[in-house]
């Protein structure tokens, strides 16, 4: 990812740190939508940014904390530049230490999450201690590099949580409805997760989704319409679609290997059903500047 960015080499692929003001001019201010294998988050000191991760929008602007996990798509445009800190680490590097599941342990990185924290000055300077001692190992020659960093992100992470509920509210009990809603999209996300790692074997229609929520088709479509004023089918084209663009963009696939890597099963139908979301066939929106 920080090659496509034109950022930084990594020492690893376990983990990363840097700070924004120190990026090569290189880097893209803009990018396609896209996905990454890895965890991420960002601080802004400085700066302002629209991002798209998953299917929620954000404006970043200074004293933004904001989160990235590999299941989310993510698209980002700098509007103005940036001051602050970003890091990276994969599942691998959580794995050499702890037995712990980051998106259950962490609220922010899952699917539907509120990815955003917007701090206040002496939390960004808590904040600012704890990264730059980070950037100081990072950079260190010690022994224990790796186990020294992964116990201050530790640290870093179970205070932004502290501060994640402080903002958000720890979760209450759900309506019925709402809380089929989420069902729907966490089943959503991790079934186009599963598509991206060419885990699924086909593309989910709302039958499926009502399937593997154990309730009727019809219900399933009237309880999203009610909640979201969009139907099922319009959600999940706008997901696919969504995917889509991500791989026409940030891949060399052809439109042909694309309708098959999202499981279409012909490339017309592809075009189709791409053109009449876009107005544009898959070639126009790659072509498209």
């Amino acid at each position: 990812m920080l090659k496509a960015l034109k950022t930084f080499t990594p020492q690893s692929n376990l983990f990363h740190i840097h700070r924004h003001e120190e990026v090569p001019e290189t880097h893209s201010a803009e990018t396609q939508i896209f996905r990454s294998d890895t965890f991420s988050a960002s601080l802004l000191i400085e700066g302002e940014a629209e991002y798209k991760i998953g299917m929620k929008e954000y404006d970043m602007k200074s004293g933004s904390f904001y989160f990235m996990s590999p299941q989310h798509l993510r698209y980002y445009k700098k509007t103005k530049p940036w001051n602050g800190f970003v890091f990276l680490f994969s599942t691998e590097f959580i794995n050499q230490f702890s037995k712990t599941n980051i998106y259950r342990e962490y609220p922010f990185f899952q699917m539907d999450a509120n990815v955003q924290l917007k701090l206040k000055t002496k939390q960004i300077a808590e904040l600012t201690n704890l990264l730059s001692k980070l950037i100081a190992i990072y950079e260190s020659n010690e022994k224990d590099k790796l186990k020294l960093i992964y116990h201050y992100l530790s640290i870093l992470l179970i205070t932004s949580k502290k501060w994640y509920f402080e903002q958000n509210g720890q979760k209450s009990k759900l309506k019925d409805s709402d809380l089929l809603s989420k069902s729907f999209y966490d089943l959503l996300e991790s079934h186009f997760f599963d598509i991206a790692t060419q885990k699924a074997e086909h593309l989910f229609s709302v039958s499926d989704f009502a399937n593997k929520l154990n309730i009727s088709t019809n219900y399933l479509s009237d309880t999203i319409k009610k909640e979201t004023g969009q139907t099922a089918t319009q959600i999940i084209k706008e997901r696919t679609i969504l995917e889509a663009k991500s791989l026409l963009k940030s891949t060399e696939l052809s439109v042909s290997e694309i309708a098959y890597f999202l499981k279409f099963q012909d490339t017309s139908y592809f075009s189709k059903y791409f053109k009449s979301a876009t107005n544009l066939s898959p070639t126009q929106f790659r072509d498209k500047k």
